[in-house]
């Protein structure tokens, strides 16, 4: 009993973690300043450093991730952009987009999601770390939904 309140505990956490990437990137795309592709360009300097994924904003600038012990090394946010069939990578000019957000994480010596360990961190299962062009992470944490470039 304890090890499944202690799962659904962290499905619970990585689903929020999993929301509050998937907000951001809505509250980014706009115009005059969206692009389709929600990559790296989008982000900004937070706390006096260059963030450089998903995983790391999310870590850094948005109050911390939240699955525990460990959540910098326990945890990694996945986004995925396609174009709106899901048939390739998303492109500039794909608009609206299919995002998907996937959450990896680790609990009790398993990794739940299509993640690898290597003893200290998370990557993706495709060699990525944070950020995947294509091929959607699977994992009981995924969110995805079409994105449009909207008006400000």
């Amino acid at each position: 009993q304890f090890a499944l309140n202690e799962h659904a505990r962290n499905l619970t956490w990585a689903v929020n973690d999993a929301t509050r990437v998937m907000e951001q990137l809505r509250l980014q795309n706009t115009s005059p300043n969206c692009t389709a592709v929600p990559s790296t360009v989008m982000l900004t300097t937070c706390a006096g450093q260059v963030i450089a994924s998903w995983d790391q904003w999310l870590q850094v600038c948005a109050l911390g991730k939240s699955i525990q012990p460990n959540p910098a090394t326990g945890e990694l946010i996945v986004v995925t952009c396609q174009n709106s069939a899901g048939t390739a990578a998303c492109l500039p000019t794909d608009d609206p987009i299919r995002v998907t957000v996937s959450v990896c994480w680790r609990h009790r010596n398993r990794t739940l999601g299509e993640c690898a360990w290597d003893g200290t961190t998370l990557t993706s299962s495709d060699g990525s770390n944070g950020f995947t062009a294509n091929g959607v992470i699977e994992s009981p944490a995924t969110l995805a939904t079409l994105m449009t470039c909207r008006s400000s």
